[in-house]
């Protein structure tokens, strides 16, 4: 990760400036270089050489062999990058590259080039061999193979038997031909066990004891973070309170909450709330927040305090949970160059930091309505179902001015400052102190948020994709169609797609053409916004109302609209309410006066005229009428 500190050089409205002091996040002092002269300039008016105009390469497009060459390249030129964010590389550049080259038998200029193509970006996929296609026209590893080839792994390489890797490539494509499928390269299988937890692995080989007491590392403390992007510490919790629908204000439950906190400044990073459990979905839409610029949310929900938390941490400390281990999370972590640390057994100490504020964010919680405390004994006799009142968006927004308004602004008792104050110092420094200065953030935002999400594996049909009954579709599919159609491929190909669960009303589709992902929208371009959780609770209903019929989006949203309907219906105003109970006692006191009066006997009338009278009375006489205003 790059900063613009004092002394950084960059261009201001076409001309060479040097930064000689920052105001604040938005503002610095700049030194004309050539008349000396002092101006005061806003840092988004600044040329920071941006890789915006730089079309971003999605880690989903990268073959495993392709990854491997990258992070290979990243290893040989990584002492260059250290040594050049030490500020170390004016006397003894020239000598570190020869040495490199030496060593790992390469050439000079090749070094150069690795170095320069780093530099645009800050991410190791910069580094892959040739721009990648996405593999167009190969076959892509199915889910059933992904899932045998994890199940072998953790079944036959890890366990006391010590089967070597050869076999478990033997073990894997055995089982794939018994199960009918096209078994993988046996690299592919030697990458997925390089890329797994080898400290896991190996717990379960040789045990953890032996593990622990032979490559264990026995720090005397815990280190702690330096300044700020240095150690972030990220964990989950349900919280203690019950959200309702938004539909119809029912209740749909304890929410769960990742955060991710900067320990330099115990600034909250970013943070994620959903209904469902803690996943690898949560954890990365959490590391993206973290990651990326927050402007957009300070607009969205009119926060009134800065949060300028953003830039790639050089660690992440996390517990030893599945949903930490993912092939994603470890995948990003080499392409974004931060360091995973899993907290050790029984060292509580390690996260005592974001568990402290997960404990502090609790108790700020036990005020809302709907709260169900810490334990059964402090709830007593509180219903915590019928007093709830906040809907989920309801309760991130307040979560969001808890956090930045209020938390970051309130003296920290470690701290002996503000969570924001101390954060400021660390950029921008403080006395004769200098601080970091500000992340130079070059990836495309669009990027991040895509390779944080899990990537689902579809087929395209003529009608489209479906995902949990909700079909898109686009005309980009045409030619896909058409490309297998035309290559006579009988196997159904798996495409790869994205999906925000705050919005399923598009997903994102890794176009292998273009090698980029685009939007894809729902088939039924009338559909309005709705989240995966609605989604889900409108399957309930259609289930509920339709017990014996295939579901189809259409029953989804016949149950989602009911579901609108039960709202609206609630809105009604107390006028209406009177004047329909107004008409409805009018109507009975008819029928009781009618019941009360004697009514003389009609005379007998003609057969010949009889019809003519009937017709006659039901024209002109009128049933007795009321004001509607009543």
């Amino acid at each position: 990760m790059k900063y613009i500190n004092i002394g950084s050089v960059v261009t201001y409205k076409n001309r060479k400036v040097t930064i000689q002091k920052f105001i604040d996040f938005e503002k610095v002092i700049i030194q004309d270089s050539i008349n000396r002269e002092l101006d005061v300039a806003q840092i988004s008016e600044l040329d920071l050489e941006s890789d915006s105009e730089i079309d971003p390469v999605y880690l989903d497009n990268i073959n495993d062999e392709d990854w491997k060459l990258a992070c290979e390249r990243f290893a040989i030129i990584k002492p260059l990058i250290e040594a050049e964010r030490k500020m170390q590389l004016e006397v003894n550049k020239t000598v570190l590259v020869k040495e490199l080259a030496k060593k790992h038998n390469v050439g000079y200029s090749t070094i150069y080039r690795w170095l320069a193509s780093y530099n645009t970006t800050n991410l190791v996929s910069s580094l892959v061999p040739f721009k990648p296609d996405g593999g167009r026209g190969k076959s892509r590893i199915s889910n059933e193979v992904d899932q045998i080839i994890e199940d072998t792994i953790e079944n036959f390489y890890a366990n006391g038997q010590l089967n070597s890797q050869v076999n478990t490539a033997i073990e894997v494509i055995r089982l794939c031909k018994n199960a009918g499928l096209n078994p993988p390269h046996p690299n592919t299988v030697y990458n997925r066990i390089k890329s797994s937890d080898s400290k896991n692995i190996l717990n379960k080989r040789l045990g953890y004891s032996i593990v622990s007491q032979t490559i264990d590392a026995t720090p005397g403390e815990f280190q702690e973070a330096k300044f700020p992007l240095d150690m972030f510490q990220i964990d989950h919790t349900v919280l203690d309170v019950i959200v309702v629908s938004e539909e119809d204000r029912t209740p749909m439950g304890r929410p769960y909450i990742t955060v991710a906190i900067d320990v330099f400044s115990k600034m909250v990073a970013g943070f994620y709330i959903s209904m469902d459990p803690p996943g690898s979905l949560g954890t990365g839409i959490c590391i993206s927040n973290a990651i990326l610029p927050k402007e957009d949310i300070c607009f969205k929900y009119n926060l009134k305090s800065k949060w300028p938390v953003w830039g790639i941490m050089k660690n992440i400390h996390l517990d030893n949970a599945k949903e930490f281990k993912s092939k994603m999370l470890i995948k990003n972590s080499e392409e974004y160059n931060f360091i995973i640390n899993w907290r050790p057994k029984g060292k509580a100490r390690y996260g005592a930091h974001i568990e402290r504020y997960l404990g502090t964010l609790s108790k700020k919680i036990h005020a809302l309505p709907g709260t169900t405390f810490e334990s059964f004994k402090n709830r007593r006799n509180y219903d915590s179902e019928a007093r709830a009142t906040m809907t989920l968006s309801e309760l991130e927004k307040w979560l969001h001015i808890q956090i930045v308004d209020i938390y970051h602004n309130e003296k920290h008792s470690g701290l002996k400052m503000s969570p924001l104050m101390k954060f400021n110092q660390g950029i921008l420094g403080s006395g004769k102190k200098h601080g970091i200065g500000i992340p130079l953030m070059k990836m495309n935002p669009d990027k991040v948020r895509l390779d944080f999400l899990p990537h689902i594996e579809r087929t395209i049909q003529r009608t489209g994709v479906v995902i949990d009954h909700f079909r898109y579709y686009s005309e980009i599919f045409r030619s896909y169609l058409f490309d297998n159609a035309r290559s006579g491929n009988s196997t159904e190909t798996n495409y790869i797609f994205k999906r925000d669960p705050r919005d399923i009303t598009k997903i994102y589709f890794l176009d292998t053409n273009e090698a980029r992902y685009i939007i894809i929208p729902a088939a039924d371009l009338r559909r309005n916004e709705i989240s995966l959780w609605e989604w889900r609770a409108a399957i309930k209903k259609a289930n509920e109302q339709y017990p014996k019929c295939e579901i189809t989006e259409q029953i989804i949203f016949d149950a989602h609209n009911r579901l609108r309907a039960i709202e609206e219906n609630s809105k009604k105003s107390k006028t209406s309410f009177k004047r329909i109970e107004r008409k409805r006692k009018v109507e009975e006191f008819k029928i009781t006066l009618s019941s009360q009066v004697d009514v003389p006997k009609q005379p007998t009338l003609n057969p010949s005229l009889s019809n003519e009278i009937e017709l006659k009375d039901e024209i002109d006489i009128q049933p007795f009428e009321f004001d509607e205003e009543l």
